[in-house]
C-alpha cells in the first residue's frame, strides 16, 4: 500500500496538510515587506537567504476570518509550480505518514457549493477522530501567483 508523508498545520480550528515533498522548511514569523496593489491574500515578500519570496496568507486565500496579528504564526516555505512561496499558517502540528485507505475524496454534496479543485482529499486519523484537509498547492496558488 502506498504511503504518503504530510505536514499537518492549523488555520483557526481546522487542520490541513501538505505533501512533505512540497515543503522546504518551516520558519518562525519574520519581517514581511508589503507590496503595493497586491491581492489581499498576499502579505508581501521576505528575504529568504538572498531570495525574494512571496508570502501568502492562507487564511485569507481560503476565505477564513483572519484576526490580523501575524506575530505568533508560522511560515511554511513550499514549492508551488516551481516557485518558492511562503505560506502563513497559525501553527504546524506534526509530520504524519498516511496510507491510501486513510484518504477519502471530499463528499459530493460539497462539490457543488465549494471549489474543490485544490482539495486532494480528506485524511482520517485516529479512527476518524481527526480530519485533515489535504491541499493541492499547485492548483490552489497556480492561478493566484
Amino acid at each position: 500500500m502506498t504511503e504518503i508523508q504530510v505536514v499537518a498545520f492549523r488555520l483557526g480550528n481546522e487542520e490541513f496538510c501538505l505533501e512533505i515533498s512540497k515543503v522546504r522548511e518551516i520558519k518562525e514569523m519574520m519581517p514581511i515587506t508589503r507590496v503595493p496593489n497586491a491581492p489581499d491574500f498576499v502579505e508581501g515578500v521576505i528575504n529568504l537567504r538572498g531570495q525574494i519570496t512571496t508570502v501568502i496568507n492562507l487564511k485569507k486565500l481560503l476565505g477564513y476570518y483572519d484576526e490580523g496579528d501575524l506575530s505568533n504564526k508560522k511560515i511554511i516555505i513550499a514549492e508551488v509550480n516551481g516557485e518558492i512561496v511562503g505560506i502563513i499558517v497559525d501553527a504546524v502540528s506534526d509530520v504524519l505518514t498516511l496510507t491510501e485507505d486513510q484518504i477519502e475524496q471530499p463528499p459530493k454534496t460539497l462539490a457543488s457549493k465549494v471549489d474543490m479543485r485544490f482539495i486532494k482529499g480528506i485524511a482520517k486519523i485516529n479512527n476518524g477522530e481527526r480530519l485533515l484537509i489535504m491541499l493541492d498547492l499547485d492548483k490552489l496558488l497556480g492561478e493566484s501567483i
